[in-house]
């Protein structure tokens, strides 16, 4: 399955500056960050402990800090990268 195409990641990284996140690593200090090259999908559920599979998620795109590999989760939602969602005819 290929990755992220190019055009992806370089909007992914524009919307990642343009809301200010380019802090440094909160662990280590570093400042080099690699975007893992896909979208993680996160399960909700109402109770702990559940496993819900195909009920709702949080899609987000995900940095690895290059020194020591802390993973900072983005909400593609709050990032503003959601597909809008097509009105279905009744």
């Amino acid at each position: 399955m290929p990755g992220l195409s190019q055009e992806q990641k370089d909007n992914i990284i524009k919307k990642l500056v343009e809301r200010k996140a380019i802090l440094p690593c909160p662990r280590c200090g570093n400042h080099n960050f690699i975007l893992l090259d896909g979208y993680f999908i996160q399960p909700m559920s109402a109770e702990i402990g559940a496993m819900v599979l195909g009920g709702q998620s949080v899609p987000t795109v995900v940095t690895a800090c290059s020194q020591c590999g802390f993973l900072s989760q983005h909400a593609l939602g709050a990032l503003g990268m959601l597909p809008e969602e097509k009105e279905s005819k009744q």
